[in-house]
């Protein structure tokens, strides 16, 4: 018997010895891959969980919060949205040029959560993530603990193939980040919206945050109203009694930077 190809030539049987081989080398391999696949997949819709998805935790496994759209906001990053970033942009298209204010942006008619470019209607989603793990609205506890549970979780995924008690120790710590970051939101206040102040072409609004439940640090922060900037200036060095007199330090700390060097800061 001749094994033929493509090209209608005829060549010699591979020898039975040499085809067993190849079996005993490649089986392993195949199985290997496929317990890696299957501790990665997604139990609900049998995709692969990436990294940047978001995850749900369930009794020793993972699966997607939401499988038609892997990457979309968690209930904790929407409700920071919602709290400290309606007043500015948060989505950048880079195909449109164009930053886009929460209010500004279309949300999916399939599905209330993916949010997309008002004029090309790229999904604008990883940008809005981005922007709110690195906005300085946040309270800089509420930040650093929402950053703690997004990197915890990425991490689980990506080593989500380990087995036993290895696997239990990085879902416990996931879980406990999230746990940290859901008391942090608790217990930080929702303080009353500032009107923000004009100075010189400039919009400068207190944002001043306790310490330590005791005293405040003065926070401002300035956005130019023709460039669209936003710079954020803090008083670590200075703490007052009274969230009042340090927002009131904060305004005066900012005019003072934008007489000097407003032209350098826009």
């Amino acid at each position: 018997m001749e094994i033929v190809d493509s090209q209608f030539r005829s060549f010699p049987p591979r020898e039975p010895w040499l085809l067993r081989r190849s079996v005993v080398l490649t089986s392993p391999r195949r199985s290997f891959i496929a317990m890696e696949q299957q501790a990665c997949a997604c139990p609900r819709c049998s995709r692969t969980i990436s990294p940047e998805d978001t995850v749900m935790f369930g009794p020793g496994r993972l699966s997607h919060l939401d499988c038609q759209q892997p990457r979309v906001l968690s209930a904790e990053e929407r409700a920071l949205l919602f709290t400290y970033c309606r007043d500015h942009p948060v989505g950048n298209c880079i195909a449109c040029a164009g930053d886009f204010k929460l209010s500004e942006l279309a949300l999916d008619v399939l599905g209330f959560l993916r949010y997309l470019c008002p004029r090309c209607r790229r999904d604008l989603t990883d940008s809005v993530r981005a922007h709110l793990y690195g906005c300085a609205m946040l309270p800089m506890e509420v930040r650093r603990r929402a950053q703690v549970a997004r990197e915890t979780a990425r991490s689980l995924v990506k080593q989500s193939s380990q087995r036993g008690g290895a696997a239990d120790v990085l879902m416990r710590e996931a879980e406990s980040a999230l746990a940290a970051l859901r008391e942090a939101m608790r217990q930080t206040p929702i303080l009353r919206r500032v009107s923000a102040i004009e100075h010189q072409g400039w919009q400068i609004t207190p944002h001043s945050y306790e310490v330590d439940g005791a005293r405040w640090c003065p926070k401002a922060l300035m956005r130019n109203v023709a460039r669209e900037s936003l710079h954020t200036q803090v008083a670590l060095a200075r703490m007052f009694d009274t969230k009042q007199d340090a927002d009131a330090y904060a305004v005066e700390m900012a005019k003072r930077l934008i007489d000097n060097h407003g032209q350098a800061l826009a």
